[in-house]
C-alpha cells in the first residue's frame, strides 16, 4: 500500500536534497532571513519546497499540501502530504551538514508514510504503516538499552519561552541522568536516530506538524513508543512528544512527571 506515494515522495525528497547538497558545498549561501527571532529562513528552503511540490503536485493533484514555507493549499482530500523542505535551517547556515528534507503523507489526519533524506550523508529514512521502517534498504529497529545511565537522550523545542523553559529543564535533568543529552537541531533526523537505534529516546516540546510527522511513523514502525509527555498516543494536534524504546518510553515519562512537564 502507497507503493506510488512511497516511490515519488522518495524522487521527491533526494531531488530537493541533491539542490540543498549542492548549495551547502558552494558555501556561498544567499543571505539568511527571520521569520522570527529563532526562526531562519533562506531562499534554499523554499527552491527545495518548489521542487518537492512540483513533483508532489504533478503525480497527486488532489491531494492537500501543508509545508512550512507556504501553508496550507485549500484542496478537500482524505491525503495531505506535510512538507519540511529544509529541517535544520540553522545548521544549514553554519555550514552544519545535519539537516534534511521531510515528508510525510497523513490519511484522514493519521500519519502513515514518511520519509526524511540527509543529502549529505546519502541516507534515506522511510516507512509506510504496518510496513516497518528503513534506512536505504536496511531495516531499523529501535535500541534495547534499559538503563538511562548508558543512554543517548536528544531533544529539541518550538519558538517561545515557555517551550524555551521546558528545554531548558529536560536539558539539565536528562544531562545529569543520562550517559548523554543532546540537541541536533534537526528534528525528523533526530526521531530518525532513535528509530535507527542510535539513541534511546527523543523529547520536543511546541513542535510544528512538519517538523515531526515523518519521524514519528519511521519511529513507530521501528519499534518506539511514540506519545505526547502525557502518555496518550501522538496525533497532529499533540504540544508535545516523546519517541522512545519501550523502555526508555517509560522511563523518561516518569522523570516528566518529576519535572512536572506532564
Amino acid at each position: 500500500m502507497y507503493a506510488k506515494e512511497l516511490k515519488i515522495s522518495q524522487m521527491a525528497a533526494r531531488q530537493a536534497g541533491r539542490m540543498l547538497k549542492k548549495e551547502f558545498l558552494n558555501k556561498r549561501k544567499e543571505k539568511t532571513t527571520f521569520k522570527q527571532r529563532s526562526q531562519r529562513v533562506t531562499p534554499y528552503d523554499k527552491k527545495s519546497e518548489k521542487i518537492i511540490l512540483d513533483i508532489l503536485n504533478k503525480n497527486f493533484p488532489h491531494y492537500k499540501t501543508l509545508s512550512e514555507e507556504s501553508g496550507a493549499n485549500k484542496k478537500i482530500d482524505q491525503f495531505c502530504w506535510v512538507i519540511d523542505p529544509l529541517d535544520g535551517t540553522t545548521n544549514f547556515t553554519i555550514n552544519n551538514p545535519q539537516f534534511s528534507v521531510s515528508i510525510a503523507l497523513l490519511k484522514n489526519n493519521e500519519v502513515v508514510l514518511g520519509v526524511i533524506y540527509n543529502p549529505i550523508l546519502d541516507d534515506l529514512y522511510w516507512a509506510t504503516k504496518n510496513n516497518g521502517a528503513y534506512r536505504n534498504s536496511h531495516k531499523l529497529k529501535v535500541s534495547a538499552k534499559k538503563d538511562l545511565k548508558k543512554s543517548v537522550i536528544t531533544y529539541c523545542h518550538g519558538t517561545g519561552p515557555k517551550n524555551n523553559q521546558k528545554a531548558y529543564k529536560l536539558y539539565q535533568r536528562f544531562n545529569n541522568i543520562s550517559h548523554q543529552c543532546r540537541h541536533f537541531g534537526s528534528t525528523n533526523l533526530e526521531l530518525a536516530m532513535v528509530a535507527a537505534g542510535n539513541t534511546e529516546a527523543h523529547l520536543t516540546s511546541g513542535p510544528k506538524i512538519w517538523d515531526v510527522a515523518a519521524g514519528t511513523i519511521i519511529a513507530r514502525e521501528a519499534g518506539a513508543m511514540v506519545t505526547d509527555w502525557k502518555n496518550k498516543t501522538w496525533n497532529k494536534n499533540s504540544k508535545n512528544l516523546l519517541a522512545a524504546n519501550p523502555a526508555m518510553h517509560s522511563l523518561c515519562l516518569k522523570e516528566l512527571k518529576k519535572l512536572k512537564l506532564a
